[in-house]
């Protein structure tokens, strides 16, 4: 599924719920509650996509909010992976949950599974999430070490003189671990934007300073870096400082069935109402053109929602 810039679009991040039992400062306005009632069915999922898989999409991120809150999750993961072309189901998760499920997902088909981690530090980390659930999520990745669902992606948000004293801490878990830590730039959007003042920390910087680091590869949207002899890997996601737009190769739905085109544009388009209509694929290739060439957040052009709206 080529867009106007001859991108090939084969990855689709779908948010199963706008709710999060965490309240992370750079993502949900502390008073986000549950409202499953706004969110698709699973028949409708299941039915999105069978139509976006017909349109060349390959892989799919299960995202939230948080997913594990969805009771039918499994059934979910399940319905996906059995469509005809879907290659890949991952799911992008901030673990508290997920010791229990892990087992059970992966029968169903989930593939692999990314982590939100931003500390070490348990006061940090029930500081940043409002729960006090470290050592939940480092025992969830023991587990998908245990169960080969490797590699273990790592989210880590950059926060200036909040967790910028760990970097060292993130890459020597590198070390001896099938684990790809993700260095993300702070993203400014929605509620964040007085709170990220002076939180903004670059990817740029993180490599200036750790000289052990070695470029591996390209990943897309990542570059990729390792210490000498390491199992891991360290990844950068720069948004503000390495615009990666060119190499883009997704889109998302909402909670809602809204389709954005860009994370960082507002303009969104009801696949609810498109999938009742007389022509979805038609319809579908025609938004495809609309896909912008880049994101504006160099110009200080910063959407609406937040991201627990979106899908992390």
């Amino acid at each position: 599924m080529l867009d106007s810039y001859s991108r090939n679009i084969d990855y689709l991040r779908i948010s199963l719920t706008d709710s999060c039992n965490f309240k992370c400062k750079y993502c949900s306005p502390q008073d986000n509650i549950h409202c499953f009632e706004k969110s698709m069915s699973q028949q409708q999922i299941i039915d999105l996509v069978k139509l976006f898989s017909k349109m060349g999409i390959k892989k799919i991120r299960l995202t939230g909010g948080e997913p594990l809150l969805r009771k039918d999750l499994v059934e979910i993961v399940r319905g996906i992976k059995s469509i005809d072309k879907i290659e890949e189901v991952t799911m992008t998760s901030n673990g508290l949950l997920l010791l229990d499920k892990l087992e059970e997902l992966k029968k169903a088909g989930l593939d692999r599974v990314n982590l939100s981690l931003d500390t070490f530090k348990r006061d940090k980390f029930k500081d940043i999430t409002g729960v006090d659930g470290l050592n939940k999520i480092l025992l969830s990745i023991d587990k998908l070490e245990e169960l080969n669902m490797v590699p273990i992606k790592i989210n880590c948000v950059l926060l200036n003189n909040f967790n910028s004293d760990e970097i060292e801490d993130f890459i020597k878990f590198t070390k001896d671990r099938k684990v790809q830590v993700r260095f993300i730039e702070l993203m400014t959007m929605g509620d964040n934007i007085e709170w990220g003042k002076g939180k903004y920390y670059s990817a740029a910087e993180v490599i200036k300073k750790h000289s052990e680091l070695r470029f591996y590869r390209e990943e897309n949207i990542a570059k990729i870096y390792k210490i000498p002899n390491s199992k891991g890997e360290i990844g950068f996601i720069s948004p503000n400082s390495n615009k990666f737009c060119s190499s883009c190769n997704r889109i998302r739905l909402t909670s809602e069935g809204k389709l954005k085109l860009c994370l960082h544009s507002d303009k969104e388009y009801d696949m609810l109402e498109i999938l009742e209509g007389k022509d979805p694929m038609k319809a579908l290739k025609e938004i495809m053109g609309e896909k912008p060439k880049e994101h504006r957040l160099d110009e200080k052009k910063y959407i609406k929602k937040n991201m627990v709206s979106i899908g992390g």
